[in-house]
């Protein structure tokens, strides 16, 4: 073989690599392209159509059918802030006692609820009513009794039947009420109309000739509106403590679950009693004087 033919050969030999990948190169880069074409027509088929369609508005709604203190003895929620938030997110110590837990202890009376609580003590006020005091700090004189986030006025009897809860925070809540709020804030929180139409009548008959009858009608009037009707008598004559009450209490609500949300209502109560002192009162040289039977200490020995 000739120098020249050697020549050729090893050209040949140091060549045939590279032309093998550069044909391998050249067969795969037309097949890509038609891929690439292939995936481009198909985006501009499909992207019209998806441009030019427009769904439908969607609305979510969540409302709970019931009240949750209705059917629970506890709630995770409050609204003795200026809004409604849960009982994690305070830092202070609040108890909340929620319809079903009145109803169980059968509390008919706001004194009774806080009497329950602990942390609230009672004394003898100079106006004739007892003095309600929280972590030792007076709640009627300072003011620190509210119904739905707004003042209530303290010398006035208070009943439980338009109750849904009674929220007491313990501490400091000067930042949020204002003047007077050393010991706590007690909160009433009135029922409110839901969508569901139900109805209640309870009847209690205890002791002291004490018959008391309440109902609680809650009639839904539309898609988001609902009328709801609470009313009480309440009549007992425990030896000489007398009391008659009557009640009724008419809240409607629309806008229920909406983003704007209204009620309006309406809270009467009468009461007619005579207290029970529970023990004789003597002023006599030191020396028990007894004025009347111990079976009917109601007051002083001239009435």
């Amino acid at each position: 073989m000739s120098n020249r033919e050697q020549h050729i050969h090893s050209a040949i030999a140091s060549e045939t690599p590279t032309s093998k990948r550069t044909t391998a190169n050249a067969t795969l880069l037309p097949l890509g392209a038609l891929l690439l074409a292939g995936s481009v027509g198909a985006m501009a088929q499909t992207s019209p159509s998806n441009i030019e369609k427009t769904l439908a508005t969607v609305e979510v709604r969540e409302q709970a059918d019931t009240p949750p203190s209705k059917n629970q003895l506890r709630t995770t929620d409050s609204s003795i802030g200026k809004g409604q938030q849960a009982l994690r997110e305070i830092p202070q110590s609040v108890t909340v006692m929620t319809e079903m837990l009145l109803n169980d202890r059968n509390l008919d009376d706001f004194r009774e609820v806080l009497k329950t609580t602990a942390g609230v003590t009672f004394l003898a006020g100079e106006t004739g009513e007892e003095d309600v005091r929280l972590r030792g700090f007076s709640l009627g004189q300072a003011g620190d009794i509210y119904v739905d986030g707004l003042r209530d006025a303290p010398l006035i009897e208070r009943d439980t039947f338009n109750h849904d809860r009674v929220e007491i925070l313990k501490g400091s809540a000067s930042m949020l009420f204002g003047k007077g709020s050393t010991g706590g804030v007690v909160n009433q929180v009135s029922k409110q109309p839901f969508l569901m139409d139900q109805h209640e009548v309870n009847l209690t008959v205890g002791t002291g000739k004490e018959v008391r009858l309440t109902g609680d009608f809650n009639i839904k009037t539309g898609d988001d509106a609902a009328l709801r009707i609470n009313a009480m008598a309440h009549d007992a004559d425990n030896h000489g403590a007398k009391i008659n009450k009557k009640g009724i209490a008419p809240t409607y609500r629309w806008g229920i679950g909406l983003k704007d949300e209204f009620s309006v209502g309406l809270y009467h109560l009468e009461t007619d009693g005579k207290p029970l002192y529970n023990h004789p009162w003597f002023t006599v040289n030191n020396k028990i004087v007894p004025t009347l039977p111990a079976i009917i200490y109601y007051g002083l020995a001239s009435d």
